[in-house]
């Protein structure tokens, strides 16, 4: 009866394809051998808990953190809901603020008397954190689904959704919402989006692993390249109001069917329309881990110009473009950035706006 089956911690900045990938395993959450209960609540409960002091702790098989991390052919046995504790075989580190990438998989698994997935309420529960810094990678986190073992098909991504904590990338229209899990499941295409300013994360350059050297941001939460990464209460790349390597900016609000995300670094859904309010002079927008082709659009309500992409003179031609393009409104500048090969899962963009 372990509180996590498997979390592991990457020493390696970012350099290989992978932190870690484990391959035909089990995971078990209750077994037959209650242990030696001995406070109260392990008395009621019938079992030794992992965490006496912490009855109510949500148990989970393996918990993604800090780059990329992959489970192959691996099976889940007995992570089931009680009413003393929720349990799920897949989550995230509570409450990370380390690196999270689109890239973290499953394939071929299989769960038997388990939840696949849980993502534990934030609000309140500190008491449960492992991080209690930004939270920037918990509130942004993604799970792909390589061959549809969790039930909604091949390529579904599984995004936090959990009331105080909802992914921007979720649509109720094109996305399921599983309650039971905290989680939205989407099958569109799902990379990362960075938004800085003046000296922060700019050009999309070639092929390399997720952080990994320049031309691209470093996933949420991961110091830039070559710099030391971030601890617990730390600063991080991505942060609100941060610029890497700049003094503070003015903030930066993502919103979306009405909602506001006080994020500057988070998942992103190929074809949504985002709107960036920000008294920034300048800002860059990066796009990483996105098919090529795929394409998101922006209205930045304030900005004149963008320092590259093609010229449209109305707002459905660029709507209709394929290529990176901008549009300037009445009361807003307009850009639709399309990834191109290289870099991440397989494609990215980046541009430059400006007052």
């Amino acid at each position: 009866d372990n509180a996590m089956g498997y979390t592991h911690a990457s020493g390696l900045g970012g350099g290989d394809p992978f932190t870690s990938r484990v391959e035909d395993s089990l995971f078990v959450g209750e077994t037959d051998n209650i242990g030696n209960p001995q406070t109260d609540a392990e008395k009621a409960y019938g079992r030794s808990l992992p965490k006496p002091e912490l009855p109510d702790f949500p148990i989970r098989g393996y918990e993604y953190y800090d780059l990329r991390h992959d489970v192959v052919n691996t099976t889940f046995r007995n992570y089931e809901d009680n009413a003393t504790r929720k349990t799920g075989a897949l989550s995230y580190l509570m409450f990370t603020s380390f690196a999270v990438t689109t890239n973290n998989s499953v394939e071929r698994v299989k769960f038997e008397n388990a939840k696949p997935v849980y993502f534990p309420p934030m609000q309140g529960n500190a008491r449960w954190a492992n991080d209690n810094g930004s939270s920037v990678a918990w509130k942004t986190a993604v799970i792909r689904d390589k061959d549809g073992s969790l039930g909604y098909g091949p390529n579904a991504y599984v995004l936090i959704h959990e009331g105080d904590i909802d992914s921007i990338a979720t649509d109720k229209e094109a996305c399921q919402i599983n309650s039971d899990w905290n989680a939205a499941i989407c099958t569109a295409d799902v990379g990362r989006l960075s938004i800085a300013g003046p000296g922060g994360p700019g050009g999309f350059g070639g092929p390399r692993p997720p952080g990994a050297g320049a031309g691209g941001p470093p996933p949420a939460g991961q110091a830039p390249a070559g710099g030391p990464a971030a601890g617990p209460g730390a600063p991080r790349a991505g942060g609100p109001g941060l610029a890497a390597g700049g003094p503070p900016q003015p903030p930066v609000t993502l919103s979306r069917n009405g909602k506001d995300y006080n994020l500057t670094a988070t998942a992103v859904r190929a074809g949504t329309e985002i709107k960036v309010t920000t008294e920034r002079p300048t800002v860059n927008i990066v796009l990483t881990e996105l098919d090529p082709g795929s394409a998101v659009t922006f209205e930045l309500p304030g900005f004149m110009t963008a320092a590259a992409g093609t010229q449209h003179t109305s707002l459905e031609a660029l709507r209709d473009a394929s290529e990176t393009s901008w549009f300037k409104g009445r009361d807003a500048l307009w850009v639709k950035l399309v990834s191109v090969a290289g870099g991440g899962r397989g494609g990215g963009a980046s541009l430059q706006v400006s007052r």
